[in-house]
């Protein structure tokens, strides 16, 4: 992957906000992200085919859904992604955080 592809993804807020709230939670289905995000299918799908075309999150079926997570082996050959993740602490990043943890609570589909 080329660095300028990974710097263009990495200059979207809302995809950086989809790759913290891997990086803080390890997976994430498109209907968790819209639901935190507050995004609707059609952006979710949108930053999530870009972040896949760059390579930056890696999809796993299980059953009829589709989890996302960061793909750690890009990350440790482009340390700064890490490092620029893991230096947002804005509050918007913070309210993602809440927002995922309390959505998680309620959450009652993407289970089977």
């Amino acid at each position: 992957m080329e660095t300028l592809e990974i710097l263009k993804s990495l200059a979207d807020l809302n995809r950086l906000r989809i790759l913290k709230i891997l990086l803080t939670f390890k997976e994430a289905c498109n209907c968790d992200l819209e639901e935190v995000l507050k995004l609707n299918q059609s952006n979710t799908s949108r930053h999530i085919i870009k972040l896949r075309k760059d390579d930056l999150i890696i999809c796993k079926k299980k059953g009829k859904w589709s989890y996302y997570s960061l793909n750690l082996e890009l990350l440790k050959k482009n340390s700064f992604i890490m490092d620029i993740l893991e230096s947002l602490d804005d509050c918007i990043f913070l309210e993602d955080k809440n927002s995922f943890i309390e959505f998680l609570k309620i959450k009652n589909h993407c289970s089977d």
